[in-house]
């Protein structure tokens, strides 16, 4: 019979009461977390496993001799179980945490201590030792070997999923899986130490008084990272499967985590790799890069100019802990080139004319005023052309709107065949166009208009076997000399070409004309 240990029973007892707290805890705020009632399971039988051994050391009251290691082995059958379920919840590997899993995983303990509480009958746990009253068992039956191996093959998995996963996440959820490893590992090893014999400290299992570290652990990872909080949730459904560009960058401008997408954005002919710099990273688009890499927190749009000039939405944030130390950036894009395809043709549809393509009034009242501002500060003339189809009622009273309809979409492509690119071309309204001749004089502008008017008198339509043949009447306006805004210049050149209508049609006119 070996005698009572304080000390031990002391420290045991401590490790216990570390571990309830840490249950409390659980369950006082994180109870409706994925992980935690497994979690909960695992510190309350790592309490029960510490508490009741503390009290086998203490040689505390007990109704039989050895009570209190048979009460022991109900927590010590119970925290692999629930290890390896808290593992397979916080690893998002649910599928696996089914009821039949839950079962097997409860009816083998039980049988366990089934078999335990009735050794006396069939000595297949203890193997006759247990009379012996010691306080680790070597040389045990086969039940009680089968169950060690049992255990630890399901701690070995748990930790298998916890590695698994420690190297695919970053950041704070690596250091919640880093802690976690740590909690298991430290009285995992121990434990193998004492079952091989190997421990220093002879008859005590040093196993549960290690658990002190398993307790102190996840209680750290509760309080200072927010355990079963901020789990990497659906990581690789979020993350991998956003269209949206996600790289992760640490203090020190290196690469931590990336999506799928960030490596098809950037057109990276190889696998982005973890610690690289962001110059690395950012190789292809280094020329607008370049000008965000300090920066810590801005929403700006930015083009790439690449083969099919693309368009970012960037969003660049700051990443802290929370003691607000500087951890990293969190760098996000969006494609949003098809968005300002779109917004391009709307404005494009809001200019322009839908029957001749031409710009319309709009476009005119926002660009006449802007050009002669531009002349005026370079000094050199706008000419104003005031068009208008002669007799285009009559044309669409005898042959319909749809034939009116066709000489003004001819007129329209004619007059953008004969135009400049520098050139402003507007219908009006109705049959009315308005042409805007940056840096051409009045002179210059005659001569256009003439040009445009034989050109027009010229062409002609074919209309059941009947040619369709009209004229255009012009007005000129100049710019400073004929007025010194918009709204003045188009009155000039739009009673320029009333003129012109008045005498005769078919003709050009100028203001100059209309004075004389």
């Amino acid at each position: 019979m070996i005698p009572p240990n304080t000390g031990f029973s002391a420290a045991l007892l401590v490790a216990g009461i570390i571990c309830f707290i840490g249950g409390v805890i659980i369950f006082q705020t994180r109870r409706n977390a994925l992980g935690s009632v497994p979690l909960m399971v695992l510190m309350f039988a790592l309490s029960w496993w510490d508490i009741t051994y503390s009290l086998f050391w203490a040689k505390a009251p007990a109704p039989y001799p050895n009570f209190w290691l048979y009460v022991t082995y109900v927590g010590v059958v119970t925290v692999p179980p629930a290890l390896l379920v808290f593992a397979l919840q916080i690893c998002e590997l649910n599928e696996w945490v089914k009821r039949p899993v839950i079962i097997g995983l409860i009816v083998v303990p039980v049988l366990v201590l089934i078999l335990m509480f009735t050794d006396s009958y069939h000595n297949l746990f203890f193997a006759g030792k247990a009379t012996q009253n010691i306080g680790m068992i070597l040389d045990a039956g086969p039940v009680f070997w089968a169950n060690t191996i049992y255990s630890y093959i399901l701690i070995l998995i748990g930790m298998i999923v916890f590695i698994r996963r420690f190297n695919q996440t970053t950041g704070i959820y690596r250091n919640q899986l880093g802690i976690i490893l740590f909690g298991i590992g430290f009285p995992w090893l121990n434990s193998i130490i004492f079952i091989s014999g190997l421990s220093p400290f002879d008859n005590a299992d040093n196993t549960p008084f290690s658990f002190t570290i398993t307790g102190l652990a996840f209680t750290y990872a509760l309080l200072r990272y927010r355990l079963l909080d901020i789990l990497p949730i659906a990581r690789d459904v979020l993350i991998e499967n956003m269209s949206d560009g996600v790289v992760v960058l640490d203090s020190q401008n290196r690469l931590v985590d990336f999506n799928a997408a960030a490596s098809q954005t950037l057109g990276m002919v190889q696998q982005p790799k973890i610690g690289q710099t962001v110059e690395e990273t950012f190789a292809t688009w280094s020329d607008v890069a370049k000008d965000f890499y300090d920066v810590n927190d801005i929403r700006t749009e930015v083009i790439i100019e690449d083969s099919n000039r693309t368009f970012l939405d960037l969003k660049i944030s700051s990443l802290h802990d929370r003691r607000k130390n500087f951890l990293g950036r969190l760098v996000v894009w969006r494609d949003i080139t098809p968005l300002k395809t779109a917004q391009a043709e709307l404005q494009e549809q809001a200019i322009r004319d839908p029957l001749t393509g031409l710009y319309n009034r709009r476009y005119l009242s926002e660009t006449l005023e802007r050009e002669l501002s531009r002349a005026k500060r370079e000094n050199y003339p706008v000419s104003l052309i005031m068009i208008d189809i002669d007799h285009f009622k009559k044309l669409n009273d005898t042959f319909g709107h749809h034939v009116g309809d066709d000489v003004l979409k001819n007129f329209a492509k004619q007059l953008m065949n004969q135009t400049r690119v520098e050139d402003i071309v507007c219908r009006y309204g109705g049959e009315e166009f308005l042409t805007i001749l940056p840096n051409i004089n009045i002179e210059i502008a005659k001569q256009i208009a003439e040009k445009w008017r034989l050109s027009f008198k010229e062409s002609y339509f074919l209309k059941d076997g009947k040619e369709i043949k009209t004229t255009i009447s012009c007005g000129i306006a100049e710019f400073p000399v004929s007025g010194s805004s918009g709204e003045e210049l188009i009155a000039m050149a739009d009673k320029a070409m009333y003129h012109a209508k008045a005498t005769g049609r078919n003709r050009v006119v100028t203001w100059q004309d209309v004075k004389l």
